[in-house]
């Protein structure tokens, strides 16, 4: 199986492909996300073996965990802070300045989540939505969340922007040229696998969401982010399952509202299968339609 390396004071860890054609940044869901090694071995692999290397996060298991907004930012923070631990170790050896540059750029860089992992990305793709002055960001924030909830936001938004900072400092430093991060993820293509919002489950054939209002945001509140984002999501796509249940009211409105944002078709692919698909052992179709719709994402972006 693939090898992965911890990075020091990190819930990321990374497994690096001799000739990689991409990095992905995986996201799973609850519980999966807080064991991917255990849960998404086989994706992980295929994934591997296609030639992407991996970043994968960790998120601390905690089931009452609702603040969605303060996890979707933790993990940015944390994947600024490998990103530049990245470049460190590759320093310290004697890779070519080749992979030096390739893990400095960040349009080698996608974004996969799975279920509940792909609210964070959706998330931080709300919060790539802004202008010089973030004007637009914050009017948004304003029309859909309630104003108690602001300033915490705020506050962990100037925690983020620092960590980017500090880490593009430090590699400006270590390669001898200036180095940029983008902000959130703008520009970076991300993929979407079975969708869910709500931390849904499935019991005797029977779908409850029993946390949805304690969420934030609510599901409510990030359909309402969703629609007045409308100068992104262009470098999405999503792939959903023939047999999903639990993804299904989310999948069906992401599609109803991204389809027509740009003048380039909004990838989203139906496959047989599951929500728990993802997971299983038999996923060569899964990956080599990840694949394909990174490649077709990438094109669109550069």
């Amino acid at each position: 199986m693939v090898d992965f390396d911890s990075i020091k004071g990190s819930n990321t860890k990374v497994a690096f492909h001799p000739q990689p054609k991409g990095v992905i940044q995986f996201i799973g869901g609850f519980p999966s996300g807080s064991f991917p090694e255990k849960y998404f071995r086989f994706l992980l692999q295929y994934l591997y073996d296609q030639g992407y290397s991996l970043l994968v996060y960790s998120f601390p298991f905690n089931p009452f965990q609702f603040n969605h907004w303060s996890v979707a930012l933790e993990i940015l923070e944390d994947l600024y802070q490998v990103r530049c631990e990245i470049v460190k170790q590759l320093f310290c050896t004697t890779v070519a300045q080749q992979q030096l540059d390739f893990y400095a750029n960040d349009q080698n860089y996608f974004w996969l989540g799975y279920s509940l992992g792909c609210k964070y990305i959706l998330l931080l793709e709300i919060l790539s939505d802004y202008d010089d002055e973030f004007q637009r960001r914050n009017e948004i924030l304003k029309s859909c969340l309630e104003a108690e909830y602001l300033p915490e936001i705020a506050q962990n938004l100037s925690r983020v922007d620092r960590a980017r900072e500090l880490a593009k400092e430090e590699m400006s430093e270590l390669l001898g040229r200036p180095c940029n991060f983008s902000p959130f993820i703008r520009d970076q293509p991300s993929l979407l696998l079975a969708p869910e919002i709500n931390n849904t489950f499935e019991i005797f054939n029977l779908t409850i969401s029993p946390f949805e209002y304690f969420s934030f945001p609510s599901q409510e509140e990030i359909q309402c982010l969703i629609r007045a984002s409308t100068e992104i999501f262009n470098l999405m796509g999503l792939i959903s399952f023939e047999r999903d249940t639990i993804a299904r009211d989310d999948v069906d409105f992401l599609v109803g509202e991204l389809q027509n944002r740009s003048s380039l078709s909004f990838i989203h692919e139906v496959l047989e299968g599951k929500h728990d698909t993802p997971l299983g052992e038999t996923i060569d179709n899964l990956v080599s339609r990840i694949d394909w719709i990174f490649q077709e994402l990438r094109l669109r972006c550069l």
